[in-house]
């Protein structure tokens, strides 16, 4: 799993990004392929990803610091969901 994590964040590479957490990346799938038996998600919550001086607690330009909580997303798909 980290091995493929390691090359979805090479693909990514040049390309502007977002991140979000995990769970609301498969909260959001599971609503889109069946929306009546799933609540759609409310909100993208990533204040996990913010530490008490308004820092990130990771360093994005590393990929050792991604783990299964982060997804990265390319921006165009981060703003769509943003219009939403």
């Amino acid at each position: 799993m980290h091995e493929t994590s390691l090359n979805a964040l090479n693909m990514l590479e040049n390309i502007p990004c977002a991140i979000l957490p995990t769970q609301f990346l498969r909260s959001w799938r599971q609503w889109l392929l069946r929306p009546t038996e799933n609540s759609r998600p409310d909100i993208i919550d990533n204040t996990p990803f913010i530490c008490e001086h308004d820092l990130l607690v990771f360093d994005p330009n590393n990929p050792t610091d991604f783990d299964a909580s982060i997804t990265m997303i390319k921006r165009s798909d981060w703003d769509y969901l943003e219009s939403l």
